[in-house]
């Protein structure tokens, strides 16, 4: 009879007669701890007799005595104020009325038989909106007005001390999903990267192709629809240090859009079907916070080629969940941009490739961007802590690019700063050599400026990280797979 009713086979299972409950109840608190990092409330329901007790008379609610004449403060309280009252207006009253609307009526039919102006030179195109009218701007939200010397100007505030954020949804009273968000949104830039577009030298293409998949679509929403709706993906590759994370950093910084940082150990979890969750819940936390961006970086690492025998179950429903979540942003109007970086893109899954619409090789840096690399990282007048002058007048800057050929912005970088410490290194030398501590007011040495010498010397010791032959096999793949 138990094997029938309970349609449970007493063959396969036995009577676990072994069994704490509280053993049970300890578990599962260790487990939801390690998991959320918290306690869980566990509840139960109320018995008849621990229900409280309601009187029905104390329920009702409690009606306010009518007032027949209720005061409207329109005014100030120096000044009279007006009683409602039922009796019909005066016969001037009236008269004054009509007056009003009849010029009303006629100023409404002087503004329709006005004639309207066309633009000499086509459409006026001004922040979010397309306009037949050039008197007419829109600020943005965050922009204030400020009117000093009788000139009014436009002040942008910064969106990462003004902006809050919303608070996270409910999902349905699903406390799993909000557990979840609150895993995502700890991903959400709120410090701003003060990274902007100028300074990254080069990279024209990616940052011209940034601004129409980004910044325009918000700016100009009018121009883009129909077959122009924006790009919903966008793949930077290229050899490591070559300002795929800065360009990140400069949409985050520029376009004022929800930024999301997201890489894999924020969305692959240990727990069964939490990976999954966790994709779902980002690209639904990115509407909700529309418009913003959802930066992927290491994309191999998270939606590398399928079809290997020894891939994981989990990683697998993981990035179906990710292409799923992908074609959902082409098939939609919310204002949500991919965009990932990868330093190895020919082991990306090529259901991947065809949902980042636009992919994008982020080179070594030629000539001219290494020319300016040293100017912006070590320029002529560049002063230390005290105020004191760094570096000497004479750098040929046009040598240090020849002689740098093949090295990568963080290369060129590290190289810099290997010559900045060159003279540093001479004054430790003296420091060490100095038996008595030195006075805060006490002139012991003056440091040695950086010199041409200092950065050939230091161009000899550092090398560059990324191999010529690596350089040609992006380049190959760019010829085959490439989209700009």
């Amino acid at each position: 009879s138990l094997e029938s009713e309970s349609n449970v086979s007493l063959k396969k299972y036995c009577v676990a007669d072994n069994l704490d409950l509280t053993t049970i109840l300890q578990e599962y608190e260790n487990y939801y701890a390690i998991k959320f990092n918290r306690q869980p409330k566990i509840t139960r329901h109320l018995t008849k007799a621990e229900q409280p007790k309601f009187n029905s008379s104390s329920n009702k609610p409690k009606l306010r005595p009518i007032q027949s004449e209720p005061n409207l403060n329109f005014f100030n309280n120096d000044e009279k104020k007006p009683i409602m009252t039922t009796t019909s207006p005066s016969p001037s009253i009236k008269k004054s009325e009509k007056i009003n609307n009849n010029s009303l009526a006629n100023t409404k039919k002087e503004q329709l038989n006005e004639p309207k102006l066309d633009p000499e030179n086509g459409v006026i195109i001004h922040g979010n909106s397309v306009n037949n009218n050039s008197n007419k701007k829109k600020l943005s939200s965050n922009a204030e007005l400020k009117i000093q010397d009788n000139q009014v100007q436009v002040v942008e505030d910064d969106l990462y001390e003004n902006k809050m954020l919303k608070p996270i949804p409910n999902w349905g009273g699903n406390l799993e999903l909000k557990e979840l968000a609150t895993v995502i949104t700890r991903e959400i830039f709120s410090k701003n990267p003060n990274v902007s577009f100028d300074d990254i030298s080069g990279l024209e293409k990616s940052k011209k192709l940034l601004k129409e998949a980004i910044v325009f679509p918000i700016k100009y929403p009018e121009l883009f629809t129909g077959i122009l709706t924006p790009w919903k993906g966008l793949l930077l590759f290229g050899p490591p240090g070559t300002g795929k994370t800065m360009l990140a950093k400069a949409v985050a910084t520029e376009c004022k859009t929800t930024f999301f940082n997201i890489s894999a150990s924020t969305i692959v979890s240990k727990w069964r079907g939490d990976s999954e969750k966790l994709v779902r819940v980002l690209f639904d936390l990115a509407r909700y916070h529309a418009p913003s961006t959802i930066f992927l970086d290491e994309l191999e690492s998270i939606m590398g080629s399928r079809g290997e025998g020894t891939e994981h179950e989990g990683s697998k429903r993981m990035k179906t969940e990710l292409l799923i979540q992908m074609d959902g942003l082409s098939k939609t109007n919310d204002h949500v941009f991919l965009l990932a970086a990868s330093n190895l893109p020919w082991e990306l899954d090529s259901a991947m490739l065809r949902r980042l619409e636009k992919r994008i090789l982020i080179d070594l840096p030629d000539f001219e961007s290494r020319k300016n690399l040293f100017k912006i990282f070590l320029p002529t007048d560049m002063k230390d802590g005290y105020g004191n002058k760094m570096v000497m007048e004479n750098l040929d800057y046009e040598r240090l690019s020849i002689l740098t050929k093949g090295y990568s912005g963080s290369d060129i970088k590290i190289v810099c700063k290997e010559a900045a410490m060159r003279p540093l290194r001479k004054i430790f030398k003296l420091l060490d050599l100095k038996d008595d501590p030195v006075e805060e007011d006490e002139t012991v040495f003056q440091r040695d400026l950086i010199s041409q010498s200092d950065l050939e010397k230091a161009i000899k010791t550092t090398k560059p990280s990324c191999d010529l032959s690596l350089t040609e096999k992006y380049t190959k793949w760019q010829e085959g797979f490439g989209s700009v």
